[in-house]
């Protein structure tokens, strides 16, 4: 999940290169937001609980 929306983080050698989120409405994908700056991809955070789960700030 990003930002409470299904998506993906996408990591190149174990870095953060970028974030991509869906936005769902009616069962269909109604957007791509997708984030490869790096000055926001510095508060993208990971739940040590949850590694599969990302937020952008």
């Amino acid at each position: 999940m990003v930002n409470g929306s299904p998506g993906f983080v996408f990591r190149l050698d174990g870095e953060i290169d970028g974030v991509m989120a869906a936005r769902v409405e009616d069962a269909r994908i109604t957007g791509l937001y997708c984030v490869r700056n790096p000055e926001k991809l510095k508060r993208v955070a990971s739940d040590p609980a949850h590694p599969g789960v990302d937020t952008v700030h």
